[in-house]
């Protein structure tokens, strides 16, 4: 679900809505580099979000299935294609506003 760059949907969703979750969401960097993703989103906040991630989470498992060899297996784990799909709806939602 490629976002047309004149819409405000991302992944389907308002990006007001999307930029709303976001403003619940924090991050801890760990002593070995890696960050801790936290979010405590109400109940009316959470859906469109957890929608949006999921539409992004399938296009990276569509993409995924592409690169599947015998010898190499799958190209990331379930936790790795979620994590790469908050971080591809975050840089979505926030794209235009930065330009």
């Amino acid at each position: 679900m490629a976002d047309d760059e004149n819409s405000d949907l991302i992944a389907g969703e308002r990006r007001d809505d999307l930029l709303r979750a976001l403003s619940y969401v924090s991050t801890e960097s760990l002593d070995d580099g890696s960050y801790i993703v936290n979010g405590d989103l109400p109940p009316e906040v959470a859906p469109p979000f957890i929608r949006a991630i999921m539409r992004v989470e399938a296009e990276l498992l569509i993409n995924d299935a592409e690169l599947v060899t015998v010898e190499e297996g799958e190209p990331r784990s379930p936790e790795e294609r979620r994590a790469d799909a908050f971080l591809a709806l975050a840089l979505r939602v926030t794209d235009r506003l930065q330009g």
